[in-house]
């Protein structure tokens, strides 16, 4: 019941930052970022890794901190760091010790005092944020970890310029799964591709509270409401398609969604859910993951919208 993605909105910061080179640079620095994703240990160098990409120690230090706002070094920093907290939130039952090894840290003391030197946090709040915190409390916290810029964070100046279409919908039905502790990276992991089957609904009502009371419903579409016994109500939905490849991409492209219906002065419907599924996913090191978001507009406002595209749909 799921259309064919047309061309996702890259929210990857690596991604819009290698356009502006030239094609043989951006191959270059791509085998570089796919080598500080694939192997982010405390052993890997910038230098080793210029010397893999076939870039000079000299020239790539330059352009990368160019390019990126940020050193080589720091950037592998700011990746381990990124994993690690992003495994302290989805991982419950590894213990700190493997998260930090995993990580690439020599022990969960040097992933501490990175902990306390960059986020101000220790790794306890961190777990206890997977549970206890809100989104918005969960965003707050990565945002410290998105991609720097000489202004705001570049995944934040991307959501900006997110784009939207009003999209209206007949009624939709799901027929939930039982997927305790629902996390979408575990679920790639697991399923690999079957993952484009899944949907996750959350009342829009209840996101802004901790993540453990918002009543989320996991599942898959079905075609008829005799085959599954949650409804989604026909309506107006406002939707994006958006690649993403870290937990804070994730966040502010959900937080786009929102900010842009208030932007067009779209009014949500606060009885209907926030709808979530992947479109494709990209299992590599590197690799992203294309969602497809979709929020419920109050009936009233009508289809032909200045300066928002809008149709009708079939499918989900």
């Amino acid at each position: 019941m799921s259309d064919q993605p047309s061309s996702p909105y890259n929210l990857v910061p690596e991604v819009a930052l290698l356009s502006s080179l030239p094609e043989h640079l951006q191959q270059r620095f791509a085998r570089a970022l796919e080598i500080m994703h694939h192997d982010y240990s405390e052993g890997l160098t910038w230098e080793a890794v210029a010397e893999q990409s076939a870039i000079s120690p000299f020239h790539f230090h330059r352009q990368f901190s160019q390019l990126f706002h940020e050193t080589p070094g720091q950037y592998l920093s700011r990746i381990r760091l990124q994993v690690a907290v992003s495994l302290l939130l989805d991982a419950p039952s590894k213990t700190i010790t493997d998260i930090a090894l995993e990580a690439g840290f020599s022990s969960s003391q040097a992933l501490a005092k990175a902990l306390r030197r960059q986020l101000g946090t220790t790794a306890k709040v961190v777990r206890h944020l997977a549970h206890a915190g809100t989104p918005a409390q969960t965003t707050e916290l990565l945002a410290r970890l998105a991609h720097p810029s000489t202004e705001q964070a570049i995944e934040f100046q991307l959501a900006d310029n997110l784009p939207c279409e009003l999209i209206r919908f007949p009624e939709r039905y799901v027929k939930p799964r039982p997927i305790p502790d629902f996390e979408w990276e575990r679920m790639c992991e697991k399923l690999g591709h079957k993952v484009t089957r899944l949907v996750c609904l959350a009342p829009v009502a209840e996101l802004d509270q901790p993540w453990h009371a918002i009543p989320y419903h996991v599942g898959e579409w079905v075609s008829h409401a005799s085959k599954g016994n949650c409804t989604v109500k026909a309506g107006d939905y406002l939707c994006c398609e958006v690649s993403i490849a870290s937990d804070i991409g994730y966040l502010t492209a959900q937080a786009g969604l929102f900010d842009y219906a208030e932007k067009h002065n779209l009014p949500i419907d606060p009885e209907g859910y926030h709808i979530e599924m992947i479109r494709e996913v990209e299992l590599t090191a590197t690799g992203s993951a294309t969602f497809a978001m979709q929020i419920p507009i109050l009936p009233e406002v009508p289809l032909s919208l200045e300066g928002i595209e809008t149709k009708k749909s079939s499918s989900c």
